[in-house]
């Protein structure tokens, strides 16, 4: 045999090397069923979809009523329209989408899959009843920051 191919102090696989891999892949087995068991409750609770964005809509929409200089409702109540820093913001229902567009430009889609949107403003607060295609109705009372400059 030519002595390239030979191997010195080839002992082969011991018993101890195979408990040291059993054990690694007793710990990989158990991580992957763990993150199974972790999973399947996460779903569940975030499963409905249309409050997350629900929930989502009302910051942003508190958010841009904290600091208003001027605020009206155009279309019967379906359209706010505000003034702050940023510029002139509308916030209207285009289709089925509530959406944000700035200065007349853009349109950022704030709230999917939306029937009919009515909104009232008794000078402190703008209270936002909006149906959803699936006849669900959401309300909520947003507080108005309003500085006039």
């Amino acid at each position: 045999m030519r002595p390239f191919m030979k191997m010195p102090n080839e002992l082969g696989y011991t018993f101890l090397e195979s408990i040291f891999q059993l054990l690694i892949m007793t710990v990989f087995i158990h991580l992957f069923l763990l993150f199974f068991f972790w999973k399947g409750p996460i779903e569940q609770r975030y499963a409905d979809h249309s409050s997350t964005e629900w929930e989502l809509f009302s910051a942003d929409l508190q958010y841009l009523l904290s600091d208003v200089s001027e605020i009206r409702l155009l279309n019967s109540g379906k359209t706010i329209r505000l003034r702050n820093g940023r510029g002139l913001i509308d916030i209207e229902l285009s289709g089925t989408v509530i959406r944000k567009r700035t200065d007349e430009n853009g349109h950022i889609p704030l709230v999917t899959g939306v029937k009919a949107v009515a909104h009232t403003f008794d000078g402190m607060t703008i209270t936002a009843h909006v149906t959803m295609l699936d006849n669900s109705v959401k309300v909520r009372g947003f507080a108005v920051g309003l500085y006039p400059k």
